[in-house]
C-alpha cells in the first residue's frame, strides 16, 4: 500500500506491483538464450501482459544495466514501469551491502544493480524474477532468503502463476 497526500488528502491504494524482474531473466527472450522468444513465445506473451499490466516492474538500475537495444525496445514498448531509487531505497541498498558484503564487486567498479533490485523488493514487497544461482551465498536467490522475500527463476514463476504450456 502506498500514501497518496495530493491536494492536501492523504489516501491509500494498492500497487498492482507483485514481481521485479531482474536483467539475466528479460534477456531469456533473445536468440541465443535458453528461452528464446522463437520457441517460447506463449510463455513471453503472458509475461508481456503482466509487464503492460505493472505486475512485473524493475527498477532504474535494472533499466541502465540492460544493454541490448532490443530489450531496451522490449521494456519501452510493453511500458514497463522503471522504479526510480529514492531516498527509502538508498538506505535499503546501504543495509543489504553492509549485511552482505559479497554482493558487492568492486573490482569491475560498477554500481550493483543486484542490490537495488533487492533493496526496491523490500520496499514494495516484492517477488523477485531472477536466473543467478540459488546455492551461491552472494547472488539474489540468498540475499532475498535472508530478508524473506520470494525469489523464482522464470520455470517457478510461471508454475507460481499456474501456466501450462
Amino acid at each position: 500500500m502506498v500514501m497518496n497526500t495530493s491536494a492536501g488528502q492523504q489516501t491509500m491504494f494498492t500497487l498492482p506491483y507483485r514481481y521485479i524482474i531482474d536483467t539475466c531473466s528479460i534477456i531469456l527472450q533473445k536468440p541465443d538464450e535458453p528461452y528464446r522468444r522463437v520457441v517460447y513465445n506463449t510463455l513471453w506473451e503472458r509475461i508481456d501482459e503482466l509487464v503492460k499490466g505493472q505486475t512485473i516492474v524493475t527498477c532504474s538500475e535494472i533499466k541502465d544495466e540492460v544493454e541490448d537495444a532490443e530489450l531496451q525496445q522490449w521494456l519501452a514498448q510493453h511500458s514497463c514501469v522503471i522504479l526510480d531509487i529514492d531516498d527509502d531505497i538508498q538506505r535499503l541498498v546501504a543495509k543489504v551491502v553492509t549485511e552482505h558484503p559479497g554482493m558487492v564487486q568492486f573490482k569491475n567498479n560498477k554500481s550493483s544493480a543486484d542490490a537495488f533490485l533487492v533493496a526496491t523488493a523490500i520496499k514494495f514487497n516484492l517477488a523477485v524474477i531472477t536466473e543467478e544461482n540459488k546455492f551461491s551465498p552472494n547472488k539474489i536467490p540468498q540475499i532475498c532468503k535472508a530478508y524473506d522475500i520470494a525469489c523464482y527463476n522464470i520455470t517457478e514463476f510461471a508454475e507460481k502463476e499456474g501456466w501450462r504450456f
